[in-house]
């Protein structure tokens, strides 16, 4: 938290206009998501929430923003935002960890991308790292299966170190499938 101070207000002396690239993605040109899902387990001693994160894009690997940022880094800062906000803020239940597994799809589905164990002492250290800045307008079908839009806090990651931290984190995600 004293991070995100100290760097607020020497960007604020230095450029008034920086911006986060992931929070500047609520413009009209956003990152495109088709359908976010979250889900009980049938086991709900097990601490788990299933979600479905499907996006229209066929190629994940381009530029989201123009820079260094790919559309598949967006859509993992995206899932861990996701996890924050509906499941992760209290990281444990009973002593036992809470995780959200994410099945993400691309090309309308067609794609798999694999299947995202986040256990949510990660989501939350990455949150802390970062922060959270701008909302996106993200509609979620949540577990009692009603649909509404939600305005969601974006990772707040700048450009520069963040950026290319945020990268090699991203990668260090592996698929369990």
């Amino acid at each position: 938290m004293l991070k995100k101070f100290a760097k607020t207000v020497v960007s604020a002396a230095i450029a008034a206009t920086a911006f986060s690239a992931i929070a500047q993605a609520a413009s009209p040109a956003d990152i495109r998501i088709n359908t976010i899902r979250l889900e009980n387990t049938l086991d709900a001693s097990a601490n788990v929430r299933l979600g479905y994160f499907e996006v229209p894009d066929r190629n994940t690997t381009v530029s989201a923003f123009g820079g260094e940022m790919r559309r598949y880094d967006v859509h993992m800062a995206r899932m861990i935002a996701l996890s924050h906000r509906f499941y992760c803020q209290q990281p444990y239940s009973a002593g036992i960890e809470k995780v959200v597994v994410w099945d993400y799809r691309a090309n309308n589905g067609r794609i798999d991308m694999g299947t995202f164990n986040m256990p949510c002492t990660l989501v939350e250290q990455v949150v802390n790292t970062y922060g959270l800045g701008g909302t996106v307008p993200m509609e979620v079908e949540l577990t009692d299966g009603s649909v509404g839009v939600f305005n969601i806090q974006t990772l707040d990651i700048e450009d520069g170190w963040e950026t290319d931290d945020f990268l090699r984190f991203v990668q260090t995600m592996k698929p369990e499938r």
